[in-house]
């Protein structure tokens, strides 16, 4: 089945690795987040070659739990 971002439901996040998917889902476990590893299909990019897929009564497919680098970068000019 071919993953489709557009249409996902569950909360997701892209990867380098499926090992970054599990250290995520650990760290959002310690910040006492209800939320677990589903899924983690191949992207398209090059890079962030894969989606790690969420779920559990935390999973919120609107979060935004990681600032981009454009934020960090302001807040340290500040």
């Amino acid at each position: 089945m071919e993953w489709k971002p557009t249409e996902e439901t569950r909360e997701w996040h892209c990867a380098t690795t499926e090992e970054d998917c599990f250290e995520m889902e650990n760290r959002f476990k310690k910040q006492g987040l209800r939320i677990r590893l589903v899924a983690t299909p191949r992207t398209s990019d090059p890079i962030l070659r894969i989606a790690c897929i969420f779920d559990g009564a935390d999973a919120n497919p609107m979060a935004e739990r990681f600032k981009s680098y454009q934020d960090r970068d302001l807040e340290s000019d500040e």
